[in-house]
């Protein structure tokens, strides 16, 4: 019987050098050989990072799916590198012009990682018209949706809980004609004034429960970057305020966007005020246009509340 065990253990020394062997050429897949748990914080730098795979477990693994939980491509972060995530790094790399092989390296990480606060998601060249608060009724809230909407521009919306409760403001509405819309808190405060706890209360619903918000004022500190972290949200300001809250005749503000916005830049403007009504938004298209600078795009179908953010 000897003779048999080391006959079985030569072929299966044998068989693991052939499977070795095909998988550095690359003949068979190296999901199930190189699976592993794979340790790592938010605060790990990308060159330390590893590489994840379909398989993969842990920590890092859960740091790299709160990303594309945020960015829309994933729907929640489980902590295990399955089929479902692997799809989702596919679509971002095809979004972002990277070798497109479901594995998460340096490229990966590094495109997962880069972000401005001032021009939020905005990967284009196309200007962002975006609005906070609150529309002064439901009715004028329509007529400018619709208005954008014919003219094909995506307007990006950040109105506070308050104002869907007291229902001048209807997200529903907006993201089935085209429109995005994001978090602007419940209330309206300075989130740097507020506990933690505070913080996180102010970020959910009533509010807009999404995957970008602008903290009211732009007022932010570590502790408010944390807290939108854990409501799996990056923070969007703006490129260039119009100040039109000081109460900015129409024409005032449309001048000041056509002068001053840059290529993919976000504006900041607000729904209470003089340049939200169709007649603004289609002079700053077409004067922006003069200028060689194209308007953020009417979304095709219903926005998603988590969305992937399109220009």
């Amino acid at each position: 019987m000897a003779w048999r065990e080391r006959c079985w253990r030569a072929v299966r020394v044998a068989a693991a050098g052939i499977v070795t062997c095909l998988l550095i050429v690359g003949v068979v897949p190296a999901t199930e050989a190189q699976a592993a748990e794979r340790l790592c914080s938010a605060s790990t730098a990308i060159a330390d990072r590893p590489l994840l795979r379909e398989g993969d477990t842990g920590s890092c693994v859960s740091v790299a799916q709160k990303l594309l939980v945020i960015l829309g491509y994933l729907g929640t972060s489980t902590g295990f590198f399955g089929p479902v995530t692997a799809t989702s790094v596919r679509r971002l790399q095809a979004d972002r012009g990277l070798v497109v092989d479901g594995i998460i390296g340096r490229a990966t990480w590094t495109s997962l990682e880069s972000y401005s606060i001032y021009r939020g998601p905005n990967r284009s060249s196309r200007v962002v018209l975006s609005y906070d608060d609150c529309p002064t009724s439901l009715t004028a809230f329509k007529t400018v949706v619709l208005a954008a909407e014919n003219l094909g521009i995506g307007l990006v919306l950040f109105p506070t809980g308050n104002c869907i409760t007291a229902g001048h403001f209807d997200a529903a509405y907006a993201r089935a004609h085209g429109h995005f819309v994001f978090n602007h808190s419940i209330s309206h405060p300075n989130l740097t004034t507020l506990t933690y706890t505070q913080m996180k209360y102010q970020l959910g619903s009533p509010g807009v429960v999404t995957n970008y918000g602008r903290p009211p004022f732009g007022a932010y500190n570590s502790t408010v970057r944390k807290a939108y972290t854990a409501k799996n949200m990056r923070m969007w300001l703006w490129t260039l305020d119009t100040n039109d809250w000081k109460g900015y005749s129409r024409t005032t503000v449309v001048n000041n966007v056509i002068a001053n916005a840059t290529a993919g830049g976000t504006v900041l403007m607000h729904m209470k005020w003089n340049a939200f009504n169709g007649t603004a938004l289609s002079q700053m298209k077409a004067g922006l246009a003069a200028r060689g600078l194209s308007v953020c795009r009417n979304y095709p179908g219903t926005t998603p509340k988590r969305p992937v953010f399109t220009c």
